[in-house]
C-alpha cells in the first residue's frame, strides 16, 4: 500500500488543499470503513480498476461537499490521484453552482471538460510526470473568483476550522461584518454548505484528532473540549456524519479511509 500527500504548487495553491496519491492491491485498500466528510470538493482520478459504493464509481470522480459518510470498496488493483479543492475554491475549476454538488458522486466529466480525457493522459505517463502533467491541466480551469468581497467567507471558514466548529453562526457573521442572512447565502454560493453544516463538519474532525492526539481521555472528556453539550450529542453527530461513533473510526488507519483522515 502506498498513499503520498503532494502540496500543490503555488500556482495552485489557493485554490487546490492537497493532491494525494493511492497505489497498492485490492486486498490492501479493501477494508470497508466510512470517509468521513471534511467540506472539500474533491476529484479522484482512478487509473486502475472501479470502486463501488453501492453501485460502480465512475472512473473520473467528482465528490461534492457530502455531510454524510461514503465507503468505497475496490474492486481490482488500486492506483488513484485524488484533487482536494479548499472549501469556497472547487466552483472556480468546475464552472458550476456549487450548491448543486452537496452529497453528490458523479462523473466529473458532466462538470469538467475533458475529465475522461485526462484518466487516459495520466495513465499514459509514469508516476514522476502525471502529477506535473494534472497540475498542468487543472492550471488552465482554475480562475480567479469573481465575487463581490471573497475575504468575507475566507475569515468565516478561518474562523470555523480555528475553533474546530465550535462557534455560534450568529456571532461568526457579526464578527466579519454581516448579517447572517447574507453570511448563510453567501456560503451557498461559494462553499455549496451552510456556514451551520460546515461548522459540524469541522467539530466532528476536531473530535477525531483529539482521539488521535489523546487517546486515554474518555468520551465524556472529549465532548467538553470539543464543545458539545455532552457526550451523546456527540455520539448522534458523529453518527451522522461518518457513520459509526468515534472510537471505531479510529480502528483501521491504514485503510483508505484511515489514510484520508489522516491527510485531513
Amino acid at each position: 500500500m502506498q498513499f503520498i500527500l503532494h502540496e500543490p504548487p503555488p500556482h495552485l495553491a489557493d485554490s487546490v488543499k492537497a493532491i494525494w496519491c493511492a497505489r497498492g492491491t485490492r486486498e490492501e485498500f479493501a477494508t470497508p470503513e466510512p470517509i468521513v466528510p471534511d467540506g472539500c470538493v474533491e476529484i479522484i482520478f482512478n487509473l486502475a480498476d472501479p470502486f463501488r459504493n453501492g453501485e460502480v464509481q465512475p472512473l473520473a470522480l467528482l465528490a461534492g461537499e457530502m455531510t454524510g459518510p461514503v465507503v468505497p470498496v475496490p474492486t481490482g488493483a488500486v492506483d488513484l490521484i485524488g484533487v482536494r479543492f479548499r472549501p469556497g475554491r472547487a466552483g472556480a475549476a468546475l464552472r458550476t453552482p456549487i450548491w448543486e454538488l452537496q452529497d453528490q458522486l458523479i462523473d466529473a466529466s458532466s462538470v469538467m471538460h475533458r475529465a475522461d480525457r485526462l484518466i487516459d493522459d495520466l495513465r499514459d505517463l509514469r508516476n514522476g510526470a502525471r502529477l506535473d502533467h494534472l497540475c498542468s491541466e487543472l492550471a488552465h480551469r482554475v480562475r480567479a473568483r469573481q465575487s463581490r468581497s471573497p475575504e468575507a467567507v475566507d475569515h468565516a471558514i478561518e474562523m470555523i476550522q480555528a475553533q474546530g466548529g465550535n462557534i455560534g453562526i450568529d456571532r461568526l457573521a457579526r464578527t466579519i461584518g454581516i448579517t447572517r442572512r447574507h453570511l448563510e447565502r453567501r456560503f451557498r454560493d461559494e462553499v455549496g454548505l451552510s456556514a451551520k453544516q460546515l461548522a459540524r463538519i469541522a467539530r466532528v474532525q476536531s473530535v477525531l484528532r483529539l482521539i488521535h492526539a489523546q487517546p486515554l481521555l474518555s468520551g465524556a472528556e472529549i465532548a467538553a473540549h470539543c464543545g458539545y453539550s455532552d457526550q451523546p450529542h456527540m455520539i448522534r453527530e458523529c453518527k451522522a456524519s461518518a457513520g459509526q461513533t468515534p472510537p471505531r473510526l479510529t480502528t483501521a488507519a491504514r485503510s483508505l479511509a484511515g489514510l484520508m483522515r489522516g491527510a485531513a
